[in-house]
């Protein structure tokens, strides 16, 4: 079995959040999370497939 491994993390809206070298989902995971716990991306934000890459979507209030 091999590990999913991705380059590209783009917002839903279009820009590019980190595009260095290839991560795999559990590192893009810990990015998100150091990012929410510095005020980067707002609180409720995820990571969604998209193909070869991640997207950053916000949680929709409700």
């Amino acid at each position: 079995m091999t590990t999913a491994t991705f380059r590209i993390i783009r917002h839903v809206d279009g820009p590019v959040f980190f595009d260095d070298r290839t991560i795999t989902l559990a590192e893009a995971q810990i990015m998100i999370n150091d990012a929410i716990a510095r005020g980067d991306l707002e609180v409720g934000s995820f990571l969604r497939i998209d193909d070869e890459e991640l997207v950053i979507e916000r949680e929709v209030a409700g």
